[in-house]
């Protein structure tokens, strides 16, 4: 399996049970309070569950309140003397009575997965949100007359190195891309960011106007330290492999580098689709610019009522 199921769990024994029960699934144990929005921001699970209710109680309202992960399914396992009765104080999507059974508990399980990709469209290799949440966070914004900062963010050259190196490095490369926008943008804007995977190497993410500048500052010096790691020593020595190019053609293609275009509103567009026609334009330009790199539009546009 794939996806990624994170449990918060400090019973040892309950621990054991459940990695039994999720043999064959991709999971997480976190057993320590301090590291659990640490690992969830770092490392986006597909669901969590939690062995207990109140307690985690900050814990789960800190993920259901995050314009990025409120998504995310959470389960809970309750012991059979633990009434929740308002459930409003535990907004999860689903609970489970201890002891538990295998069988129930793996429906539940996948009941939770299928309902959540119902509901909300995300990216399934960076669990961020998808086309769908994107154009809805954005068009929420433009009726409350926001101001804020929208950036388009992909890489250069991303095919020839998929060509040379193969998918799954390439997926590395893209999960890296999602955590690192998602931990920068998280670390300048906490309280009014987004980010989403619009699909492939296209990332988004919303931040106010003047975090916009700083975090796509320290996203790009981040993703050039990082990248090196992910070729071959004699190609990142060199500094560019040797791949084909969209017609086909074999030449030198420098390391990947991430471009970068942001465009202001300040209560100049009215619809998604006008905001987006502008952030798309601004990093066509973005590209254009030699190595990784951001462009601000700093244009004013007068808005279409």
């Amino acid at each position: 399996m794939t996806e990624l199921i994170t449990i918060i769990s400090d019973d040892y024994s309950l621990n054991k049970t459940l990695s039994a029960y999720l043999e064959g699934f991709n999971t997480l144990f976190i057993t320590q309070r301090a590291s659990i929005i640490e690992s969830i921001y770092n490392t986006p699970p597909t669901v969590v569950i939690f062995n207990g209710g109140m307690r985690y109680k900050d814990f789960i309202s800190t993920i259901r309140e995050d314009h990025i992960f409120s998504h995310l399914p959470i389960i809970v396992l309750l012991d059979d003397k633990e009434f929740i009765k308002n459930w409003k104080d535990l907004p999860v999507d689903d609970f489970i009575t201890k002891p538990l059974q295998r069988e129930e508990f793996i429906m539940r399980l996948y009941l939770s997965i299928e309902r959540s990709r119902r509901i909300v469209e995300t990216n399934p290799l960076t669990m961020l949100p998808g086309n769908t949440p994107i154009i809805k966070e954005v068009q929420a914004r433009l009726d409350r007359n926001e101001e804020f900062a929208l950036a388009y963010a992909d890489l250069d050259n991303f095919k020839p190195f998929n060509d040379k190196y193969g998918f799954s490095r390439g997926d590395e490369v893209i999960k890296m891309t999602g955590r690192l926008i998602t931990n920068t943008v998280k670390l300048h804007d906490p309280h009014n960011c987004f980010v989403g995977h619009i699909g492939g190497d296209d990332f988004v993410f919303i931040t106010s106007i003047e975090k916009a500048e700083p975090a796509s500052r320290e996203i790009v010096k981040n993703f050039d330290e990082i990248i090196p790691s992910f070729y071959d020593p004699e190609d990142r020595e060199q500094g560019y492999i040797i791949s084909h190019s969209r017609d086909g053609t074999v030449k030198k293609f420098p390391l990947l580098s991430i471009s970068i275009g942001i465009t202001l509103n300040k209560g100049w567009f009215k619809h998604y689709g006008e905001i987006s026609s502008a952030a798309t334009e601004v990093k066509a330009y973005a590209k254009t610019l030699e190595g990784s790199t951001y462009f601000i539009d700093r244009r004013s546009y007068e808005r279409k009522d």
